[in-house]
Parts: C-alpha cells; sequence; structure tokens
C-alpha cells in the first residue's frame, strides 16, 4: 500500500509532470523541403532537374494580400516546377489537423511538437499549406522529417506551387487564420508565429532529458530532486538551495541557478579549510554558466559576445564553462556540515544544490561527469 501511494506521488510530481510527453519530444529542426538542411536537387514534372530551393516571400514581409505570418518555399526552378514534391515535417510530432481549408489555402497540415529549452518545456505548431496530396491522418505520431503530403497549389490555381509554412507559438489559431483581416501588426505577429528559417537554424539539435543514460531533475517549488535513467524514475529525495530564493544570475546573489546544465566532476576529497565540513564528504560540480546565462549576461553589459560564445560551446560539448565572469561559478550538489530540514533551515547555500549526507553518497553514485542536470 505504502510503495503504490509513493509511487503515484512519484508519478503526480511536477517533476514527473516536466518529463512527461504525448508523443516524443524533438531532437532538432529540419527545413520542409529537400534535404533536412533545405537543400538538393530535384527533378521537375517536366523532367528538368534543378537544384536548390528558396524562400520568396519571407517571415512578417509586407505584400499584397498583408502581412506574411511565415515563409513561401519554392524550388528554383520557379513556376510549378516543384509540384509534387514531397514536403517533410520539420520534428517529430503528432498530426493535430489534416484537411481542406476553404479559401486559398486548400489542404492543410498542422503537427503539433514539443521540446526542451533549457529548463523549458515548450509547444509550437508547424503548419504546411496549398498541399497538392496528404499523406497523414490527425491523431498520426511523425518522426522527424516523416513525409505529410506534396507540394502543390492554391485550389483556384492563381498563384504558382508552393509551401506556405508557418511556425506558431499560439495555438489557438485555427488553421486558416490570417493575421492581416484580424488588423494584427507586425508586432502581435512576432509574439503568436516565429519565423521558420530562423528558427529551424538556432534549434538543429536538441537535448531530449528523456533519451539521457542518467539525468537528474531537481524543482525548487517542493525541495525535490528526482533520478532518472533512459527516463525511468530511479530515486527521488528533498534538497535545499542557495540562502536567496529565486533565480541566479549573477556572483555572490546566493541564488540557485535554473537551466539545462551538465556534471563535470565529481570528487570525495578531502574537503579542507574553513568550509571543509560544509561538503558532506561529496561535491558535483555542474557546467553553470550556460548558454542561457550567458545571453543574459550579454543582455546586461556583464560579458562580451565573444565570451559568450565560448560559453555556449563548452556547454554544448558537456564541458565546464568560464568560472570568473561576472555571472559566477562553483555550482554544483553537496552534502552539510549537520541534520538540516527544508521547512526551517532549507535555504542554505550560497548557490549550490544541498542534500543531506546520507543522500549525497547516493547521488554520487548515480552520475558521471557528462550526466545532465536540469534545474527548474
Amino acid at each position: 500500500m505504502l510503495c503504490t501511494l509513493l509511487s503515484t506521488l512519484i508519478a503526480a510530481s511536477p517533476i514527473s509532470t516536466w518529463m512527461q510527453t504525448p508523443y516524443p519530444a524533438a531532437d532538432g529542426f529540419d527545413y520542409p523541403l529537400g534535404d533536412a538542411d533545405g537543400r538538393g536537387a530535384y527533378t521537375a514534372p517536366d523532367g528538368r532537374r534543378h537544384v536548390g530551393f528558396r524562400v520568396s516571400t519571407t517571415f512578417n514581409e509586407r505584400y499584397s494580400l498583408g502581412l506574411h505570418p511565415g515563409e513561401d518555399w519554392n524550388g528554383k526552378g520557379g513556376g510549378n516546377s516543384d509540384l509534387g514534391l514531397p514536403v517533410h515535417s520539420v520534428a517529430a510530432g503528432r498530426v493535430v489537423f489534416a484537411g481542406l481549408v476553404p479559401g486559398p489555402w486548400g489542404k492543410v497540415v498542422m503537427v503539433e511538437h514539443t521540446y526542451f529549452e533549457n529548463h523549458r518545456r515548450r509547444v509550437i505548431q508547424s503548419s504546411y499549406a496549398h498541399l497538392d496530396r496528404i499523406d497523414v491522418a490527425v491523431g498520426q505520431v511523425l518522426k522527424r522529417r516523416a513525409r505529410i503530403g506534396t507540394v502543390g497549389q492554391d485550389p483556384d490555381r492563381k498563384y504558382s506551387a508552393h509551401l506556405h509554412l508557418e511556425l506558431r507559438s499560439d495555438l489557438e489559431l485555427v488553421p486558416n487564420y490570417w493575421p492581416s483581416s484580424h488588423d494584427r501588426s507586425a508586432h502581435w505577429i512576432r509574439k503568436h508565429y516565429l519565423p521558420p528559417s530562423e528558427f529551424i537554424a538556432e534549434h538543429r539539435a536538441l537535448f531530449v532529458p528523456a533519451k539521457e543514460a542518467t539525468l537528474v531533475v531537481v524543482h525548487q517549488g517542493s525541495h525535490a530532486l528526482q533520478v532518472f535513467q533512459r527516463g525511468r524514475s530511479v530515486w527521488r529525495t528533498e534538497v535545499g538551495f542557495g540562502q536567496e530564493p529565486g533565480r541566479k544570475r549573477r556572483q555572490g546573489d546566493l541564488k540557485t541557478p535554473r537551466g539545462m546544465y551538465f556534471v563535470t566532476a565529481k570528487s570525495k576529497g578531502p574537503f579542507t579549510g574553513k568550509y571543509g565540513a560544509y561538503y558532506g564528504g561529496h561535491w558535483i560540480k555542474v557546467n553553470y554558466p550556460n548558454a542561457w546565462d550567458a545571453e543574459y549576461g550579454v543582455s546586461q553589459g556583464w560579458l562580451k559576445e565573444a565570451a559568450a560564445q565560448r560559453i555556449r560551446r563548452r556547454w554544448k560539448q558537456r564541458k565546464l564553462t568560464s568560472q570568473k565572469t561576472p555571472l559566477g561559478g562553483g555550482i554544483g550538489f553537496h552534502g552539510w556540515a549537520g541534520p538540516w530540514s527544508w521547512q526551517d533551515t532549507g535555504w542554505l547555500s550560497w548557490g549550490c544544490v544541498v542534500l543531506h549526507n546520507e543522500d549525497v553518497g547516493r547521488l554520487y553514485n548515480y552520475v558521471q561527469p557528462g550526466a545532465m542536470v536540469v534545474l527548474l
């Protein structure tokens, strides 16, 4: 009975809720025509060979029909040379609409994608319009670059064949929503849509927490730490944090970071000096600051772009990032000099995650350098 109750509580925890996705999360985004890079040669219906693709109408461009909330993709052969070419889903996801839409839209497919960015779980939709054929059905789960249909034209054949691609951050918009018909501004479009090519270029490769061999997720709101192996929960315990609540932003603020990090080193000491006893016999170091911390540092004038680039590169490689910037460093997991209770004294450290001494050894055994750590 107790085991069943504990399993239920773990399954319903904020950490498990963050982990769970209704279909496989996207491990990256690709372009919809040609190869994954949006390149390659193709054969037109008349048998001629053409090389390459282009965006003929760009995101938020003002043209004859108003402001364009997506991109129009064409083969470089022009005209109807790309008619019938395969259209690929930009990422793994699930089909949420597939059918004929009134007006110039014609056949439309919409795919929902869940992906993880830093410590955030995000959901967007990709929309593909003017299709000649639809090859998927509502509810179908798609792999990355799955074929969803072929390039077509509007039903009245007023325009040459092309693919109209949108990426929507607003999941409530109907398939044929056209912002200019509702007097929406360019600013409004930027808040409810994403620039497709720019977004794809910045999200070609993504980490998927559930695929990690070992994943440690910490939730500040519930003082909980949970360990997963290949997406399966294997252990949960309580933890403490920095002396000040909130998200760490710079050196000396006594706050614990929030974000996605990686273990870079671990040690059992010996730990000497004034604060040696506060390690609890164990130290597990992570690579704070990460790419998003660096971006924030640039926005505040604390970092030069070159320094931020070095942090981004080393973070992505799961290596230790610079520890000597105004953002601070020296963040990790350790025990404590004595017993503590998060209800009474859970705000303990200078920014690290604190475990009970009987727990920190167990975490030490679970993780190796390279293990993912997500601080929520």
